[in-house]
C-alpha cells in the first residue's frame, strides 16, 4: 500500500503541546507512520503527496455523548425508514469532522450494538453502553431500552449482563439511588469496564465521585452547591415535568467561584472523574426561545419528520415566564463552573446529546467547542484537546485515537483556516480521514 503524506499543514495534534508547523505527516495504511516539520527527514521514495500548504490538521473529533443507537430503534416515530436516517445522521457526522462517537445508551445491546460497532466506512467509529440501567421512577420512564435496578443484586446482575455482551461501557440513569449505583460501579470495575451517570437527581454529584463513578453526563450539579439559606427557596420552586432529566433550577442560585463549587472540583479532579457537560443542549433548552437554541446552524438539512417531532418534544414547553428570565442565568452559571472545573484540573471532554431536540448531528460538535471557549473561557487548544486526546482518554482508547502521533490509527481533519486563531474555523473544513482512508 502507497504511503500518503499529508504536506505543509500546521498540526495540532491533540495533546496540548504547541503545533507544528510546515509539517509532514506520513500515513501507512490506516495508521499514522511519523510526524514532523518539513525538512527533518525524506519523505518514502513514491509516496503520494498531498499538498496541505496554508491548512490545519487536527485529530478527528470525538462526540463523547450521543444516541445514534436510537435512531436504529425508530426513535423519530414518523420517519418510514429508520435505517436510512441512522445513515443520515452516521455520515453527516463523519463529514463534519467527527470521527468517533460515544453512545451513552438506550439501544438494544445486542442487535443494535452489533450493527453500529462494526459500522461503515463512512460511519464515525462507535463505542457503546447499550441498555441503562435505572431505577424505579413514578410514573415510569418512558425509554424502551431500560433495566430496572432496585437492590444490590439486581444491580450486580444487569452491570454484568452488560459487560459480558461486549458493552463499551456502562450507564446509569437518573432514578437509580445511591447503593444499587455503588453496586454497579463496584460490579463494572471488578470487570474492568467504567461506569458513567446522569446524576442530580436521586443522586448528587457529589455522591456518584465519591462512590467512583467514572464520567459524569451533563452539568446536574444541584443542591449540594445552593447555599444553605437558599435552599428553601429552591425548594419553592413550581416543579417541571423533565426537571429528573434536565432540571437546571438550581443554577439560579449557584455561585460558580464559590468555595462549595470549589470544593467539589477539587474532589472531582482528586479522583480524575470525566465530565461531559453537554453545552449544546443546555443552550437547545435554555436558549429554547432564541435562534441560538431552537433555531441551530445545520437544521435546515433535517427531514421535516425530524425537525417536526423535535418541535413537537422540544424540553422547556412548559416553562414559565420566570423560568424564561432565569433560564440565562443559569446557562452561564453552568458555563462558569465547568471553565473553572477545567482550570481545577477536572476532565473536561466534549458531547453533545445528539439526538435530543435542535442538537444537530455533526453542527452540534463544532458549537460545543464555541460554547467552550467562548462560554466557558477555554483557550482553543484546550477546547481541542477536550474533542480529541482526552476524549480517547475517556474511552481508554488513547493508543489507538484521539492524537496525531506515531502509531495512532489516521483519524484527521483538514481545515482552511487555524482553530487556536478561531475556534470557529473547527468548521472550515476541506478533507475528514477514517483510517487513513479519505472520506468522500
Amino acid at each position: 500500500m502507497t504511503v500518503k503524506a499529508l504536506v505543509g499543514a500546521r498540526v495540532i495534534d491533540g495533546t496540548g503541546r504547541d503545533p507544528i508547523d510546515d509539517a509532514v505527516v506520513l500515513i501507512d495504511g490506516e495508521r499514522i507512520d511519523a510526524v514532523f516539520r518539513r525538512g527533518d527527514m525524506e519523505l518514502p521514495a513514491g509516496a503520494e503527496v498531498v499538498d496541505t500548504g496554508g491548512a490545519t490538521v487536527i485529530p478527528g473529533l470525538v462526540d463523547c455523548h450521543v444516541h445514534v443507537g436510537v435512531l436504529a430503534d425508530n426513535s423519530f416515530l414518523q420517519v418510514d425508514d429508520p435505517g436510512a436516517l441512522a445513515d443520515q445522521f452516521m455520515t453527516t457526522l463523519l463529514h463534519r469532522g467527527v470521527t468517533t462517537v460515544r453512545d451513552t445508551g438506550n439501544f438494544d445491546p445486542d442487535q443494535v450494538f452489533r450493527t453500529f460497532k462494526k459500522g461503515r466506512a463512512d460511519w464515525p467509529r462507535f463505542f457503546g453502553a447499550g441498555t441503562i440501567l435505572d431505577g424505579p421512577a413514578d410514573p415510569p420512564a418512558p425509554w424502551r431500552w431500560l433495566a430496572i435496578i432496585d437492590d444490590e443484586a439486581s444491580a450486580r446482575r444487569e452491570a454484568a449482563r452488560l459487560v459480558e455482551a461486549g458493552m463499551d461501557f456502562l450507564k446509569v440513569y437518573v432514578w437509580a439511588r445511591l447503593p444499587v449505583l455503588r453496586a454497579v460501579v463496584s460490579e463494572a470495575h471488578r470487570r474492568g469496564v467504567r461506569v458513567a451517570a446522569h446524576v442530580g437527581h436521586a443522586v448528587t454529584v457529589e455522591e456518584a465521585v465519591k462512590v467512583g463513578v467514572d464520567a459524569l453526563e451533563h452539568v446536574r450539579v444541584g443542591r449540594e452547591l445552593v447555599p444553605e439559606d437558599l435552599r428553601s427557596e429552591l425548594d419553592a420552586l413550581p416543579g417541571r415535568i423533565l426537571d429528573p432529566l434536565v432540571g437546571f433550577q438550581a443554577w439560579r442560585f449557584i455561585d460558580p467561584e464559590s468555595d462549595l463549587a470549589d470544593r467539589l472540583i477539587a474532589l472531582m479532579a482528586e479522583r480524575g472523574t470525566f465530565i461531559t457537560p453537554t453545552l449544546t443542549l443546555s443552550q437547545s433548552i435554555l436558549a429554547g426561545n432564541t435562534p441560538a437554541g431552537s433555531c441551530p446552524e445545520g437544521l435546515d438539512e433535517m427531514p421535516e419528520a425530524v425537525t417536526d417531532q423535535w418541535r413537537q418534544y422540544a424540553y422547556p414547553f412548559d416553562y414559565s415566564e420566570t423560568d424564561w428570565e432565569q433560564a440565562p442565568v443559569e446557562l452561564r452559571n453552568q458555563m462558569a463552573f465547568i471553565g473553572r472545573a477545567q482550570q481545577g484540573g477536572v476532565k473536561v471532554t466534549a458531547g453533545t446529546d445528539l439526538t435530543n431536540p435542535f442538537v444537530v448531528p455533526g453542527h452540534s460538535m463544532h458549537e460545543e467547542l464555541r460554547l467552550l471557549v467562548e462560554g466557558c473561557g477555554f483557550t482553543p487548544m484546550e477546547a481541542i484537546v477536550a474533542a480529541t486526546g482526552r476524549a480517547a482518554e475517556l474511552l481508554g482508547r488513547q493508543e489507538d485515537l484521539g492524537t496525531v502521533e506515531k502509531r495512532k490509527l489516521a483519524d484527521l481533519v483538514v481545515l482552511d483556516g487555524d482553530p487556536l486563531a478561531d475556534i470557529g474555523n473547527t468548521r472550515r473544513i476541506t478533507a475528514v480521514y477514517k483510517g487513513g482512508r479519505a472520506v468522500g
